[in-house]
């Protein structure tokens, strides 16, 4: 591994990434959101917030130091557009026959009941 100094690079020489207008990062960001602050917009627990980020539905950024020290934060593009995927037609009729996924919670309860794939 090198010294630092032998790693250290000199603005004057590489100035880095291209940068916008006025010299500065462009970034299309208003707001990062803490995970307990997306709980508390969307009016749900941080636990399902986190399932959320977990499975993918919801993108985070990690601003933390690796595994140890995972930080994640929530853009407001990103809870935006998770919004958006989720809104529903307020038209519906109420008590349309819902429609289950086949890998969904409702199928795999129904084989776990059955005895099917050995759990039991």
């Amino acid at each position: 591994m090198k010294p630092f100094r032998e790693n250290f690079v000199d603005p004057a020489r590489d100035p880095g990434p291209p940068l916008g207008h006025g010299g500065t990062l462009d970034l299309h960001v208003e707001r990062a959101f803490t995970l307990p602050e997306v709980a508390d917009r969307l009016g749900i627990s941080l636990r399902q917030v986190e399932l959320h980020v977990a499975d993918g539905s919801l993108a985070a950024i990690d601003v933390g130091r690796g595994a140890v020290r995972r930080d994640l934060r929530v853009t407001d593009v990103d809870l935006d557009a998770f919004v958006e995927a989720r809104r529903i037609d307020a038209r519906a009729p109420v008590g349309a026959p819902f429609k289950a996924k086949p890998d969904g919670y409702i199928a795999r309860r129904a084989a776990r009941l059955a005895g099917v794939g050995g759990c039991e």
